[in-house]
């Protein structure tokens, strides 16, 4: 049986939001099935494609057309969708969203087509608000979807608000995480200087690490034994660091992108993640399985895993004074940071399976026999 995988992703080789679809094809190449993927192509590679394509998926890569190729497009263009859907021939269209209006053009050609499919929107925004004229074509192709897998009940509601449609096709799946399920971290040694991990792609439009920056040029941050660290790579990365050195926050540092999620959590108390949008972050659930409170944003799914107070900290807005009220709250509960970090690895466990991967699967094969 062919399955299809699609990423609508056009702006980085990898990030948070192909873990599901990509360990889902994965796992399902191994189950037997033939499994084909279109990605954009990228000169630096991401080094999970390779292990994709090792797997035995069949990996199909989008180029940018040159010139020439453009030119010649304006008498004959096939979309990709329709290049690659013709060719592969699935059975079944799983297309993985980066935000919820992305892939557009791959729902419609299997409409026209008459190729089940399915959706995975990872994020959704206020800021991504489609025209009429566009929203109305993407409440059909929504309602068309077998199954519309979102990552949170938040940006379930904020799509259908955006596209004026109820969507009876639509439930919750969870991201897969890269710490194991039973895990446990011993809480760090040093508690002199209180240590916050901020841990995303170094991209303030979605992350908002300028908020935190911002937060901390005030005077109370920069007196106090507390010190914040960003892991992860972007394309704002030296813009970030050029506003640590302009607005001389000593207790900021940058550490890259750490492939053993674990070790950040044997030096550091609790996360800190000031998003403008998500969809439910990684981060967020391998801080809390690792008994680490979390200080976020009230975007997306964030509220639906913490509860204030309890079992992290909420601001409720990503703006500056929203997150230093928000740090505020956290600062004055540090000495009781370890039994809040215990309460929020008790209820993610409660929320978050210990094998998404296998739950979607489920769900997809259960599709194929309906």
């Amino acid at each position: 049986m062919k399955i299809a995988f699609v990423s609508t992703n056009e702006y980085a080789p990898w990030g948070g939001s192909e873990e599901l679809w990509s360990q889902t094809a994965i796992r399902m190449v191994k189950q037997g099935f033939n499994v084909g993927i279109s990605i954009k192509g990228w000169k630096s590679e991401a080094k999970q494609v390779s292990e994709i394509e090792q797997s035995g998926c069949i990996v199909v890569r989008r180029w940018q057309k040159s010139i020439i190729q453009r030119g010649i497009s304006k008498f004959y263009n096939p979309s990709d969708a329709d290049v690659f859907l013709k060719n592969f021939k699935p059975e079944l269209v799983i297309i993985s969203q980066g935000n919820s209006i992305e892939g557009l053009t791959w729902m419609e050609t299997c409409i026209i087509k008459n190729i089940p499919f399915v959706l995975i929107p990872q994020a959704a925004a206020e800021n991504f608000w489609p025209s009429d004229d566009i929203a109305i074509r993407f409440a059909k192709a929504y309602i068309l979807a077998k199954r519309c897998f979102f990552i949170s009940n938040a940006n379930l509601k904020l799509t259908e608000k955006q596209l004026a449609v109820k969507l009876e096709n639509a439930t919750v799946v969870a991201n897969p995480f890269k710490v194991p399920y039973d895990i446990q971290v011993n809480w760090p040694e040093d508690n002199k200087t209180f240590k916050l991990a901020c841990v995303g792609r170094l991209e303030p439009v979605a992350k908002g690490q300028d908020l935190l920056l911002e937060a901390f040029k005030l005077d109370k941050w920069q007196n106090r034994p507390i010190e914040i660290s960003l892991f992860g790579k972007g394309a704002n990365q030296k813009s970030l660091y050029e506003l640590k050195k302009i607005w001389n926050l000593e207790n900021v540092n940058f550490y890259g992108f750490v492939d053993k999620v674990e070790s950040i959590w044997e030096t550091h108390h609790a996360l800190i993640l000031p998003s403008r949008y998500e969809g439910l972050p990684i981060a967020i659930v391998e801080a809390m399985l690792c008994a680490r409170p979390c200080i976020v944003t009230d975007v997306a799914g964030n509220a639906e895993l913490i509860e204030d107070g309890v079992s992290g900290f909420i601001a409720v807005a990503p703006k500056v004074e929203c997150l230093d009220d928000a740090l505020e709250r956290a600062w004055q509960k540090r000495y009781s940071w370890y039994e809040i970090g215990q309460t929020a690895a008790i209820n993610v466990r409660k929320l978050i399976p210990r094998d998404p991967v296998g739950v979607f699967v489920n769900e997809l094969k259960a599709l194929l026999k309906s």
